[in-house]
């Protein structure tokens, strides 16, 4: 809820489109590099005590945002935000990896968890603000991350086991390969936020109102969703490299009917739907292929995997803002522009 209704605030509070970009983007600027940080982290002290701070510090933030009347504020408020995510997503990632009997199930068990909160966040968020104001979105997420942090404190603060399920034959990824897997992930971030930053604002400027652009949102989440339950599947049958290239390709298909077809919400809708499914298989195919190798260093692999998240969720929303104001339709072709060069890459090697 905050990545889509914290710009729509700035909207609200008088931002134009580079600002509100800037808002959407701010938070990315320190998770470009703080995840890999907080993995080597979690690899050295255990990942509990970094998942409590790091969900207190969302917290507060999230009830700060509400007295926030000066929209250029969200900027170095989501400065912090960045530090705080960065303290949960890599040592969520390396908890998960090691707590089933395979590392593709427990991380389909991993991106089935928090997959389902991404589809409840849009139209949650869209009946919070039909009823109040888009504050009270800010509030609700205060309150669930204060629940997580009950939650935390009840996990202890002792290290993971390192020796709990070895992947057979696992050995450091070369950068080579490193490069061409966090490509991948770049194009996911950079989609996935400059779509959830701009197409409220581009949404109504075709004059679809919040509970239709929040179902369509939603429908990006919940096709992930699906995509998570047959992920480990798709992956065994097609291979992680195969599962990357040919879902990356298909991803593309909201950006492109969202130029072609802004004002069908039908249209919108399904294609809404696939580019989320298609996402989810490019997702977990990556982190499956990031977290094979040993598991000593799977905070620090995490962390990278993070990294590049951040590093397209900066770019994307930085760069949308800046073209936004030669057409709004614009935010939303941008993302065809980084999968083709991945694709084309992808393809000569």
């Amino acid at each position: 809820m905050i990545s889509i209704y914290l710009p729509y605030r700035a909207f609200e509070l008088g931002a134009g489109a580079w600002l509100a970009g800037l808002v959407g983007a701010s938070g990315s600027v320190v998770y470009m590099f703080a995840p890999f940080l907080a993995g080597r982290l979690s690899d050295r002290f255990g990942p509990k005590r970094l998942l409590l701070l790091g969900s207190l510090m969302i917290s507060l933030l999230c009830l700060s945002y509400t007295f926030v009347t000066v929209p250029a504020a969200f900027v170095g408020l989501r400065l912090l935000e960045g530090i705080g995510w960065a303290m949960i997503w890599p040592p969520l990632e390396a908890l998960y990896s090691t707590s089933g009997p395979n590392l593709s199930g427990s991380l389909k068990m991993f991106n089935l968890s928090w997959g389902l909160g991404s589809v409840a966040a849009p139209i949650l968020g869209s009946l919070i603000v039909t009823a109040s104001s888009v504050d009270w979105t800010l509030l609700v997420s205060a309150g669930l991350m204060a629940v997580v942090v009950v939650i935390c404190l009840g996990l202890g603060g002792g290290r993971p086991s390192h020796a709990v399920h070895p992947e057979p034959g696992a050995a450091r990824i070369g950068f080579r390969k490193s490069v061409v897997l966090l490509s991948n992930t770049f194009v996911y971030g950079f989609t996935i936020t400059t779509i959830s930053t701009f197409f409220p604002k581009y949404a109504a400027s075709l004059d679809l109102g919040v509970a239709l652009w929040g179902i369509t949102l939603s429908a990006i989440y919940a096709g992930r969703l699906l995509a998570f339950f047959f992920s480990e599947r798709v992956i065994s049958a097609m291979g992680t490299a195969r599962t990357r290239t040919v879902f990356l390709a298909v991803s593309m298909c909201f950006p492109i009917c969202a130029v072609l077809l802004g004002s069908n919400v039908y249209a919108l809708t399904a294609a809404s739907l696939v580019t989320g499914a298609a996402f989810g298989l490019v997702y977990s195919s990556t982190l499956v292929s990031v977290l094979s190798g040993p598991t000593e260093g799977r905070g620090r692999a995490a962390g990278l995997f993070e990294s590049s998240l951040g590093l397209g969720s900066f770019v994307g929303p930085a760069l949308a803002g800046s073209v936004a104001g030669s057409g709004l339709w614009l935010t939303m072709a941008l993302p065809l522009a980084p999968a083709t060069v991945v694709l084309v890459s992808d393809m000569a090697s």
